[in-house]
């Protein structure tokens, strides 16, 4: 290679991408959507984040607003649902339990991408057919397999399995004839800015950004390009982390389903926001040394008088109490509340994370009783074991008018005993 490194060839990463995730989950439990065009769209019923393979083709393009194709979904049949998140994490979980049967080490990269280490199986191709057959036969959820010596390489032989149609792909760093047909585009962690950048210098492929010396890469996109570049040619830098790393923040932020005008409105939001924050940070073991509230009217109605503005505290002593965090919140958006505003966001946003082991009281400590420990651990115990509406707290509220919209919601069939699936 033109860069000077070498294919390392002991390791082999493969890549399980679920296909259109949000669409696979909805077909799973309404099989007459199948060959149909299906979009599943954003918070408040916002945009297109999901497509079917028939809405692609129809022209339906990822993140296009819905009210601006709602016409061209009317006259061409499609299938339109709003998010179901709820069943999305549990059918992740179950796709996750299925692809850990077959790789000693594995990776989550996301809701629908899984890292798999295939290090040392004789026939990769073979195993990749099982994998995505056990999955499909155990889950429903269909998904491609790429196959590389790098993270990088199995990502792009991924995107290549999934224009091919064949379901599983292996790219060598080097195959000449592979690597020329993936644009610079299709690189992973190339996005477009700096495409344009190295479209400039004559890279127009994947073959050509392996080729070209570091230090050209280095100074378009820093050592993170050139790790890419290290990537695609062969050498690990991205190695696969078993256990995510902890958070150094955490945030939790919503659109409302209608504009909020009333502070206790608001106030009930931002409790919401922040117990689900906090839930976040006592399920990693870590406490929350300050927080930040923020909060926005709706920047695209020119017609509509605007303001935003946020606040920021610092605690004097980490913690993942939600009552103490859900008082700091409410103190916070107070401050900065006026009167007079549709408020169209609001969204809380827990700073500097430490570990829950390197725990350290203040000398006259005020927050820290065992009774009032007990009873917090026992109400989230409570939420966790029988859902939101088993046991939440007096600021969260019940009405919740604010909500975000969802109007075309499927049930929660595998989360929530009151919309399980019936057959007749």
């Amino acid at each position: 290679m033109g860069s000077g490194y070498q294919c390392s060839p002991f390791s082999l990463i493969a890549l399980a991408d679920c296909n259109n995730f949000y669409v696979s989950c909805e077909r799973v439990f309404r099989p007459s959507l199948d060959k149909r065009p299906v979009i599943v769209l954003s918070n408040n019923d916002g945009c297109a984040v999901a497509r079917s393979n028939e809405a692609k083709a129809i022209g339906i393009p990822m993140g296009a607003p819905y009210h601006q194709i709602r016409n061209l979904c009317e006259r061409n049949g499609v299938v339109v649902l709003s998010s179901n998140y709820e069943l999305y994490g549990d059918m992740s979980s179950r796709v996750v339990s299925v692809l850990a049967r077959f790789a000693p080490e594995l990776e989550v990269y996301s809701i629908d991408e899984s890292f798999l280490d295939l290090t040392g199986v004789t026939n990769p191709l073979d195993i990749s057919i099982r994998i995505r057959d056990q999955v499909k036969k155990w889950t429903g959820i269909p998904i491609s397999i790429g196959l590389g010596s790098t993270k990088t390489l199995a990502k792009a032989a991924n995107r290549l399995a999934k224009k091919k149609g064949t379901g599983c792909s292996m790219i060598h760093c080097g195959d000449e004839k592979i690597l020329r047909s993936l644009t610079i585009e299709d690189v992973w962690g190339v996005g477009r800015r700096l495409s344009v950048r190295l479209r400039r210098i004559g890279v127009l492929n994947a073959w050509d950004f392996a080729r070209v010396p570091s230090a050209s890469i280095r100074a378009i996109g820093g050592v993170t390009l050139e790790r890419t570049q290290r990537e695609l040619a062969g050498v690990s830098c991205l190695e696969l982390e078993e256990v995510a790393p902890p958070r150094k923040n955490t945030c939790c932020s919503r659109s409302f389903g209608k504009p909020v005008t009333d502070l206790e409105e608001l106030e009930e939001a931002v409790a919401n926001y922040a117990i689900r924050a906090t839930r976040k940070v006592r399920s990693e073991g870590s406490l929350v040394s300050g927080l930040q509230v923020f909060i926005m009217t709706n920047r695209f109605r020119e017609d509509q008088p605007q303001y935003a503005n946020s606040r920021t505290l610092t605690l004097d002593e980490p913690t993942d109490d939600p009552i103490r965090i859900v008082q700091n919140a409410k103190r916070l958006l107070r401050s900065m509340f006026r009167p007079g505003y549709a408020y169209k966001k609001a969204g809380v946003i827990l700073l500097d994370l430490v570990s829950s082991s390197f725990r350290q009281g203040l000398l006259f400590e005020e927050h820290g009783s065992s009774r009032r420990s007990e009873f917090v651990n026992a109400v989230e115990e409570a939420a966790s074991r029988y859902g939101a509406g088993g046991a939440f707290w007096g600021g969260q509220g019940i009405g919740k008018q604010w909500r975000m919209r969802r109007e075309m919601r499927t049930p929660r069939y595998t989360t929530d005993w009151n919309e399980i699936l019936e057959v007749e």
